[in-house]
This record gives C-alpha cells, structure tokens and sequence, in this order.
C-alpha cells in the first residue's frame, strides 16, 4: 500500500507494518492507524508515528531507553491486556516529544508513553501512575554537560 507522509513525502507500507490504538492518542481519539518510520537508518531510537489515514497527522517519538536508561514505565494489568499481552516484558515503549526550534527547548512526555504489543500491533497511551515521570521532561536534561 502507499500513502502520502508528512515529512517522507510517498511511502510504501505493508499491513503487518500497522499499529491499531483501539481508542486513538489523547486529543487524537479518532487516529487510529499509525506506522512507525525511523528519521535515521542507524538507530531507530527517533521515530515518526505517521497517521495512515491523515498524512499531516504524525508524531515526533523516541525510544526512551536509549537515552534514559534507568526509565522503568509500569502499565497497569488492565493497560497489557488490551494490547493482548500477557506481561510487561514483551511491550516496547515509546515517548512523543514536542520539538522546539531551540532543541534544548523541547521535551519529551514520560508519563504518558505509547505502550505496543510488537506481536499484536496493537498499542495503547497509557498515563503512569508513577509520578517520578513528568508529561514535559526537558531535551536538555539529555545533554551531557562538558
């Protein structure tokens, strides 16, 4: 299948490549199929959520691991099991980020990440209950100080 983007122009994607949030992404409840594209063939840890059915609708994400290792989300039992997973363990999680053109400007929500099942392609955005998590973590606080 093909699809306009919003920052990759045309693009090809298969069905298996879809991700289904059953009740779309707060403020976005009617999004519900997305794709994940990586901004870099290297790592993968700064993503795009492209919306498939709103090309102008997508999400700047990142692998939260990659730059906060000591990050631990907890999803509620309730939260796993409408992504059909059995545990925590096998979810990936991601973090929308609002990007700001002074980067050390931009944050990132890490209260309310994006929780998938990579076997199911069903996600969800879950609020944590864990409030060590703020929903505007500063970019800055990412930069190693010299």
């Amino acid at each position: 299948m093909e699809m306009e983007t919003k920052y990759f122009g045309k693009m090809s994607y298969t069905e298996e490549e879809e991700i289904y949030f059953e009740n779309g992404l707060f403020g976005f409840e009617d999004a519900k199929h997305f794709i994940l594209i990586r901004f870099d063939n290297e790592s993968g840890n700064i993503l795009c959520l492209q919306n498939i059915e709103d090309n102008n609708l997508a999400f700047t994400l990142m692998n939260p691991f990659a730059f906060l290792p000591e990050y631990a989300p907890v999803p509620s039992e309730e939260d796993i099991k409408k992504v059909d997973a059995t545990d925590g363990s096998e979810l990936l999680f991601y973090n929308i980020c609002v990007i700001q053109p002074n980067v050390k400007e931009s944050t990132v929500n890490l209260r309310s990440p994006l929780v998938v099942n990579p076997e199911t392609r069903k996600g969800i955005q879950v609020i944590l209950e864990d409030t060590q998590y703020s929903f505007k973590y500063e970019f800055q606080k990412f930069l190693k100080e010299d």
